[in-house]
């Protein structure tokens, strides 16, 4: 039995665990858990502070922003004119609502109606910036609130920040240092082939580079900046926040952009929600949203706390980086053969929702990043949708981690795996392996295939076990078993009805959709849209020579080879034929020998985009729909781009395209009209 520890132990525990992740975090560069995680173990501490008050020290962690280890600094050490504080944490509406009853609590005036201000919180290093008379003269880091790292030459380097305003005014500002996403995942690359460590995330990249000695690395990152207060807005003029904002544009200083006025909170969850979503165009990481109120003659009456503003507080986004432990690496076998390691974690909260496995990718990875069983390692989810293993915490490590051992094996079959040469995936050759065969027949059935509902991995698994499929096939005889198949758990009769029903009306989706679930290896959506347009039909397709595959737009010598190789492989012919025997659609042909050319559709030659929440659609239907009609689906705003179809809260992308005037924007009631 564990023995539960004292208050005071807790205490001591919780300080030592802070200023160490404090000392990593501010000094080294390097993150050992998530910012959510900090968070919790410093509220914590708040508690115990508060519950037992004779426990609390001047040097408590609880009473400073951050740790930066000063004494190991090699930049000139500057007092703040001004503390820079930090901002308290809330993680939901109900939080945000509780700070504006604090403010208005705090002025002795019951105003009605208070305004805020809604911006970005970037995640990079912060700064603090003085100009005199127009020109930048001291350039100054956090640090630990009170004193910061004089880093004026480095920040000259940077491009984004004005040497020279446009007017001759003597100010300090304050902002966030960032690395650009598109630029953080150049230097990754750069780094990986230089054979250097590559950064954790743009955060640490940014304020490691900051406190480079030579201001040229500086230069060569490509660092930006973007800042968002004026240290004593007040004595220019500005009785509000936002004024100064526009102020600091004016004269030439960078800010997001985005500055929100907000005084119902209705409009406030919305704009919260909004964002939440928005965030994953920005060319930044922000980990949430800052509010304060807009009235700076009213900020000192709301007052300070030691650490912290009472008139603003930082909204934090669902976390996308968390730490947890490593329990151990169970090796999956997907439908190509491809055997992937997947760690098994301990439970955490991810990005909203509970995470117990994530992606390793392949063991050259492990090895690359040195994860071991037992590890403490952080997780993240790729996409916002697949939860991956990104780097262990070496740190803290107690000597009883297991390095990870690939198999020699197939962990389902047995059969011996191969390295194909060049390639860094371990492989199952058997294409008899009943995982393989699975994972084909989940392929064939998914939403972006055959979109036949209501076939589950664990339906699939059971009618193989039954014997009532045994390949893609098959699916079309299944009402051979329709009374055996009521049988089965959560089936019943109406399942089943609409199990097949949906079986039956897969026989008519596009051919690039039935071009893409016959699995060729190389050809996802994309390309299997790209081979059915000039192809017309999979008899005029499987007679292409290699020369004609190539002539195509986006068809490499790998995909070539593959779509070529599968057409001479007659177990692959076997199954298109038993396929076109049941009604599946491979395009319209004639006969054997002659093919009709499939007749245009109206939006044949034109280009569509979609954004913000549809209201009349699911993505996945809206893009069926305009390829059935014979449009294409871009991924961006271009000059390519012929229409915009917009639904509730569009962002950035509607904004682009109102830029560039040549794309027509249209709601979904006139998309639908469109489509008559």
């Amino acid at each position: 039995m564990v023995e539960e520890k004292s208050p005071k132990d807790r205490v001591d525990e919780l300080r030592k665990e802070i200023e160490r992740y404090n000392y990593y975090y501010y000094t080294k560069n390097e993150s050992l858990i998530s910012d959510i995680e900090f968070d919790k173990l410093l509220k914590e501490l708040e508690e115990l502070e508060k519950k037992y008050p004779e426990y609390k020290n001047e040097n408590s962690p609880t009473s400073f922003v951050g740790a930066s280890n000063l004494k190991e600094s090699k930049f000139q050490k500057v007092i703040h004119k001004k503390p820079m504080l930090s901002l308290n944490n809330s993680y939901n509406i109900e939080d945000v609502v509780a700070f504006t009853e604090r403010v208005q609590k705090n002025l002795e005036t019951n105003y009605k109606e208070l305004e805020y201000v809604l911006e970005l919180k970037l995640d990079g290093a912060s700064i603090s910036v003085t100009y005199e008379n127009g020109e930048l003269v001291r350039a100054v880091t956090r640090g630990d609130g009170i004193e910061g790292e004089d880093v004026t030459e480095n920040i000259l380097a940077i491009q984004s920040i004005p040497n020279f305003l446009k007017e001759d005014v003597s100010l300090e500002v304050r902002g966030e240092i960032v690395l650009p996403l598109s630029r953080f995942k150049t230097l990754n690359e750069e780094r990986l082939q230089a054979g250097e460590e590559i950064f954790a995330n743009p955060r640490n990249a940014a304020s490691g580079t900051l406190r480079q000695i030579d201001s040229e690395i500086v230069k060569e990152r490509g660092l930006d900046a973007y800042f968002y207060f004026v240290v004593d807005a007040e004595q220019y003029g500005f009785k509000t926040h936002k004024e100064s904002l526009e102020y600091l544009e004016k004269v030439g200083i960078k800010t997001t952009g985005v500055a929100d006025l907000i005084s119902d909170m209705s409009v406030m969850e919305k704009r919260i929600a909004f964002w939440e979503n928005e965030k994953e165009n920005l060319d930044f990481e922000t980990d949430g949203l800052v509010i304060k109120l807009n009235d700076i003659t009213l900020w000192e009456e709301v007052g300070y706390t030691t650490k912290s503003p009472r008139w603003a507080i930082a909204y934090k986004f669902p976390a996308k980086q968390v730490t947890t432990e490593l329990l151990g690496i169970t090796w999956q076998v997907g439908r190509t053969g491809k055997v992937t390691p997947v760690a098994e974690l301990k439970e955490v909260e991810l990005s909203g929702s509970k995470v117990k496995r994530a992606s390793l990718h392949n063991m050259d990875e492990i090895i690359r990043k040195d994860i071991r069983i037992g590890d403490r390692v952080f997780i993240e989810k790729a996409a916002e949708i697949i939860p991956q293993v990104v780097s262990s915490v070496k740190e803290i490590r107690t000597g009883e981690e297991k390095e990870v051992v690939a198999p020699t094996n197939c962990p389902v079959c047995q059969t011996l795996l191969e390295k194909e040469e060049g390639l860094v995936d371990l492989k199952c050759i058997n294409p008899a392996c009943p995982a393989i065969v699975q994972g084909g027949i989940e392929y064939f059935v998914s939403r972006d295939a055959m979109n036949i509902s209501g076939f589950g991995s664990k339906i699939v698994e059971r009618m193989l076990q039954l014997g009532y499929i045994k390949d893609i096939t098959d699916i079309f005889e299944l009402d051979k078993y329709k009374d055996e198949l009521m049988t089965l758990d959560k089936m019943g009769e109406k399942s089943v009805e609409k199990l097949l029903a949906s079986i039956e009306k897969s026989k008519s989706r596009p051919y690039s959709k039935t071009l893409y679930a016959l699995g060729i290896p190389f050809v996802g959506k994309f390309l299997g849209d790209v081979l059915a347009k000039k192809s017309k039909n999979i008899d005029s397709l499987a007679a292409m020579t290699k020369d004609e595959l190539l002539a195509m737009d986006g068809v490499g010598e790998k995909v070539a080879e593959s779509v070529y190789g599968f057409f001479r492989d007659e177990a692959s012919l076997d199954i298109i034929r038993k396929l076109k025997a049941h009604g599946v659609n491979f395009g319209k042909i004639i006969d054997d020998k002659k093919s009709e050319v499939v007749s245009e559709g109206k939006f044949t030659g034109k280009t569509f985009l979609f954004t913000g929440k549809l209201q009349k659609f699911k993505r996945e239907e809206i893009k069926d729909l305009i390829e059935s009609l014979g449009g294409t689906n871009l991924s961006s705003v271009s000059k390519k781009l012929d229409y915009l179809i917009v639904g509730e809260d569009a962002g950035s992308k509607l904004k682009k395209a109102e830029e560039l005037g040549t794309v027509k924007i249209l709601t979904e009631d006139e998309f639908l009209e469109f489509t008559k």
